[in-house]
């Protein structure tokens, strides 16, 4: 019985160890990483790069980014707006490449302009 409780406390040592070197490690390696900026509002129109635009046949989306604090990081969380309007800029103010987009509760918060992976509403990312 001795012999058991020893080799059950060596394991968990072992794997407390182990988590406390690479847990952060492991955390980061498995998450998306997103390079994010703020829109700019121009006119009463809100514009994001197009790269910042997921096309899907049922409609446009953006993936806006809300922190919140962790343990010892910032623990950053997209959340999936669909999009009431989708145009191309026509002011030109940015150049090419803009749309002026719309959406229902959307108060211009950080956006998600690239990704590493595709993403889920409520996934927790790494910002670039």
């Amino acid at each position: 019985m001795k012999r058991a409780v020893t080799a059950l406390s060596i394991i968990f040592c072992g794997i407390i160890i182990f988590f406390s070197l690479f847990g952060e490690k492991l955390y980061y390696s498995t998450k998306p990483k997103v390079v994010i900026d703020r829109p700019l509002r121009i006119n009463d129109a809100v514009l994001l790069p197009e790269e910042a635009v997921v096309f899907e046949p049922d409609g446009s989306y953006i993936f806006t980014v809300e922190g919140s604090v962790g343990f010892s990081a910032e623990i950053l969380t997209v959340t999936k707006v669909r999009l009431t309007s989708c145009e191309p800029d026509e002011t030109g103010y940015l150049g090419e490449g803009y749309f002026a987009v719309k959406a229902e509760g959307y108060n211009g918060a950080p956006t998600v302009v690239r990704t590493s992976k595709k993403l889920r509403d409520g996934q927790r990312v790494i910002e670039e």
